[in-house]
């Protein structure tokens, strides 16, 4: 019981965590707390073109309109929570780099790649609201990016870059935004070819146009609301309670109570059955012959005086009452237990000094039956008198 109780109470306290309504905080987002989201959730990918300009001291005498070159940009991201995300971005292009006093300009290419870091300022310092209008996220960031000469064939041409900007968002709809980024990127002064040391840096300056896309499976956070800190302490105290109740249970020892003392049994002796009938054999009216359908009986009888070494067996010769006279029946009863006697010492091997025989003609009739009287009878005996 105490276990259930235990289980009620952390059920209890994991609902003093509950989800307010998804898109919106009660407080401002740095001082709110927001329910964790999954792994595919709130992942957004986007796409966009402007223009890069490259800076370096080569190019301050070249004209504006003659910097500018193209510039694509795709990249992909996940939001963490209303103001904090990463992306991978990708963008390229042309640049425009100048010789002699801007007189000569050539036209290479790059290939770049960059992680960075977001921040969503409008959620941070505001509260956090999924469909606002504007938003401002500045970001900071690292990459790498690869030269290529003006027909777009591969130098060796590298350079790690450190990247920061400014997206300004634009709510579309619920999935679909529009941004104006602006984007600076530090390269090493050997990326242009123009000499310099490797330690020492240029710029390029860019600026995209383009739309973001809310591809997550969830695509908004919900504020957690934390219950009262009091009722959250006296939940506690309750779970801390039962846990040392349970431990107390857990190590109480039970003592079962002695059981009483078993009544002595008086001691059983088998009753001794001196004249106990377990076989007969039948005969046919006015025949001492022993039928084959009764040999079993004399076999039976054999294999219990084998067995009991101590046991003596009677044979008792009957004859009907109905049938012959007294004479007779008494001379055919003899003859009776007389064929049996010899077929277990006979045949069976049973000791002559264990069978005892006995006849009794009509003058007893053992059964109510008439016909049932043409028999004879063994009796068991553990001493002969």
């Amino acid at each position: 019981m105490k276990k259930v109780s235990l289980l009620l109470v952390l059920v209890f306290a994991a609902m003093a965590i509950s989800a307010q309504d998804s898109g919106f905080s009660t407080k401002v987002g740095r001082n709110a707390t927001f329910a964790r989201n999954g792994f595919w959730d709130n992942w957004f990918v986007g796409i966009g073109g402007g223009a890069t300009m490259y800076l370096n001291d080569n190019a301050n005498d070249a004209k504006f309109t003659n910097r500018l070159n193209l510039a694509p940009t795709v990249f992909v991201g996940k939001w963490y929570n209303p103001y904090f995300g990463a992306r991978l971005k990708f963008n390229g292009g042309g640049y425009h780099t100048f010789q002699n006093d801007a007189k000569v300009m050539n036209h290479p290419h790059y290939l770049g790649a960059n992680v960075d870091l977001l921040f969503n300022v409008s959620n941070y310092l505001g509260h956090y609201n999924e469909n606002r209008f504007y938003s401002f996220i500045p970001y900071v960031g690292i990459g790498f990016v690869h030269g290529f000469d003006e027909d777009w064939k591969s130098i060796k041409n590298n350079s790690a870059t450190w990247n920061a900007g400014i997206i300004n968002n634009f709510r579309l709809s619920n999935r679909a935004s529009l941004f104006v980024e602006i984007a600076g990127n530090m390269v090493q002064e050997s990326f242009d070819r123009m000499g310099g040391g490797d330690w020492e840096w240029d710029g390029m300056l860019s600026a995209f146009v383009g739309f973001n896309f809310k591809i997550g499976k969830k695509n908004d956070f919900s504020e957690a609301l934390l219950m009262d800190q009091g009722l959250l302490d006296d939940l506690n105290g309750q779970i801390n309670k039962l846990r040392q109740e349970n431990e107390a249970l857990k190590n109480r020892k039970v003592e079962a109570p002695k059981c009483p003392d078993c009544p002595k049994c008086p001691e059983v002796k088998p009753a001794e059955v001196k004249n106990f009938v377990s076989n007969v054999v039948f005969f046919r009216l006015g025949s001492a012959v022993i039928d084959k359908n009764q040999e079993v009986s004399i076999y039976n009888t054999a294999k219990y005086l084998q067995d009991n070494p101590s046991k003596n067996v009677k044979i008792v010769g009957y004859a009907d009452k109905k049938t012959g006279t007294a004479s007779i029946n008494m001379k055919l009863s003899e003859k009776r237990a007389k064929n049996v006697a010899n077929a277990l010492i006979n045949k069976y091997n049973i000791n002559s000094n264990r069978v005892k025989v006995e006849w009794k003609g009509d003058t007893e009739q053992p059964y109510a039956e008439n016909a049932w009287n043409r028999v004879a009878i063994f009796g068991w005996h553990t001493h002969f008198f």
